[in-house]
């Protein structure tokens, strides 16, 4: 599977029944429908609090979906701090950016949001897994991951 960003190959990794596609190149994750609800789960996160409402109004290019190539919609996620996700309107897959992703689980609450995701033993896993620089708040610059568009 090529990434929706910079159409790198996939890396895929499993743990605790998630199973993560993530991007070498631009750090971007991919998650098959009910994956995120399930990681958000395992986090102590409210699934309402990190449901998609219409992005429509982002001006961010519109990415095509790894899986079923359909143009995907932009969908923002929490509410402080919105993060602008790509969710696949026929399989229900998102796409999260460089960063994204800890951003998303700490507007949900439970304990990465009541930690900084220090403590939380499966966000402790990604930021191993993925490395730092890809689930910090401090993500990477705009200018940055851009490039790989």
């Amino acid at each position: 599977m090529k990434c929706p960003r910079c159409k790198a190959d996939l890396i895929v990794v499993e743990f605790d029944d998630i199973e993560l596609d993530s991007c070498p190149e631009c750090g971007g994750l991919w998650f098959d429908r009910g994956e995120m609800e399930l990681l958000a789960g395992k986090c102590g996160c409210t699934v309402e609090a990190l449901s998609a409402r219409s992005g429509s109004h982002v001006e961010e290019a519109r990415l095509k979906c790894p899986i079923c190539r359909r143009t995907m919609n932009k969908s923002l996620f929490g509410d402080a701090e919105p993060v602008v996700g790509d969710v696949c309107p026929s399989c229900g897959g998102l796409w999260l950016d460089a960063g994204e992703l800890l951003q998303v689980l700490a507007q949900g609450g439970g304990d990465v949001a009541a930690t900084g995701g220090a403590q939380s033993p499966i966000v402790a896993y990604l930021r191993e897994t993925f490395g730092a620089r890809n689930l910090s708040r401090a993500s990477t610059p705009e200018s940055e991951r851009r490039a790989c568009e």
